[in-house]
């Protein structure tokens, strides 16, 4: 179960994002009418986690040893209209190879997802309300609710969590190299097949996978939770402001020339 439940919250996550950064940018751009000052303001709602994503892929870089170039959390818009909220440069020579550029690309949902986890655990004690939820034990959620909502600044850390969230999946260059890192596990596991080793290499892992899937499937439930909640609230922000100005966002591809 926990492997399917993360298989199943991952695009979830991935639709909610979409939705969440295109009406983002509507609400800014609603509230400023300006598409520069539209775009810095959508660019501060996310920037901690813009910064956590960009600081994860240049730490892992160094770790690696990958040389780095430039590094920028400023919003940039490309000539297409694409936004750019960050970047890091590092040197793609012939010797960086597709695993530590995997690693590079996927190190922001490493992080993203142990943040989000330090907060549902060590902040809202999320592990508690599972708990009493699976037990039907109603007196102990009633007390893990109570103490849910009674967190010390509990709109700051759902901030957080959303902010984070939704920063954190890799973008497609990030995951450029994963096709050649996948056929390399892919290698590797027929190598194990052939060697009579892949019953014991499984029976080892499946144990420890289970509980890592286990607590990933926590961290992406928390913040499905937290985006259909902000999802709400912009929402309603785009809304009011629309009938207030009179004048609506309207949401799709730019044609040609348009």
């Amino acid at each position: 179960m926990p492997f399917i439940w993360v298989a199943i919250t991952i695009p979830i996550l991935l639709v909610l994002q979409r939705w969440i950064h295109r009406h983002l940018h509507g609400v800014a751009y609603l509230i400023t009418g300006k598409r520069n000052w539209a775009v810095i303001l959508y660019a501060l709602i996310l920037f901690p986690g813009v910064l956590l994503h960009e600081l994860s892929h240049w730490l892992t870089a160094t770790i690696l040893g990958v040389r780095t170039g430039s590094f920028s959390v400023l919003p940039k818009t490309g000539a297409d209209g694409t936004i750019q909220l960050g970047y890091v440069e590092y040197y793609k020579s012939s010797r960086l190879g597709p695993i530590r550029e995997s690693l590079i690309g996927s190190a922001p949902l490493v992080t993203g997802t142990i943040a989000v986890l330090l907060i549902a655990i060590n902040v809202f004690d999320l592990p508690e309300l599972v708990s009493s939820i699976q037990n039907e034990n109603i007196d102990a959620l009633v007390k893990s609710l109570s103490n849910l909502f009674g967190t010390g600044d509990f709109l700051i850390w759902l901030y957080l969590i959303f902010a984070i969230s939704n920063a954190m999946m890799p973008s497609t260059s990030d995951r450029r190299a994963w096709p050649a890192f996948a056929l390399i596990m892919v290698a590797f596991a027929i190598f194990l097949y052939f060697l009579g080793l892949m019953d014991v290499f499984v029976e080892t892992l499946i144990g420890p996978a289970a509980i890592v899937f286990g607590y990933l499937g926590l961290a992406y439930s928390l913040a499905i939770g937290v985006d259909l909640f902000f999802m709400f609230c912009i929402w309603i922000v785009e809304w009011i402001i629309s009938r207030i100005k009179g004048v609506d966002v309207v949401y799709g591809r730019a044609e040609p020339g348009g």
